[in-house]
């Protein structure tokens, strides 16, 4: 009969009815053994763990930049309709995008409203008596 490894029957030890020290430093000692080997598989896995984490951030955000560009391109198409079928929107393009008229309208152009910005905080003069300029 062959044993088994790390078997604590199999080892030939005097048995005792209060337990048996020898028997129960074998399950720690397994137990140690599973817990190391399974450290070190994941210290082994945990680099190919994060590039295929970080992959998968990669993916999400080319799927998000593929579907903006799908509504940017959608929207260039209905852009194209409407410019190959109404004369409306044409006009409409060529007076607000283009500065185009008609011959003999008046074009009059606005620059974009621009606030003022806040004056330069002037230096607060300091008293004679300051001890900082003596």
């Amino acid at each position: 009969m062959a044993a088994r490894f790390l078997d604590p029957a199999s080892i030939p030890l005097k048995r005792q009815s209060g337990g048996n020290i020898w028997a129960t430093l074998v399950y720690i000692t397994q137990g140690f053994i599973v817990v190391v080997g399974l450290a070190g598989l994941m210290l082994f896995f945990l680099p190919v763990i994060n590039e295929n984490h970080r992959h998968q951030e990669e993916k999400l955000a080319l799927l998000r930049k593929i579907a903006a560009e799908q509504d940017q391109q959608q929207e260039l198409k209905l852009e194209i309709e409407h410019m190959k079928s109404d004369a409306a929107y044409v006009e409409h393009i060529s007076r607000d995008q283009l500065n185009l008229g008609r011959p003999g309208e008046t074009i009059l152009h606005f620059d974009s409203y621009q606030p003022e910005p806040p004056p330069p905080k002037t230096a607060q003069p300091r008293p004679e008596n300051d001890p900082e300029t003596n």
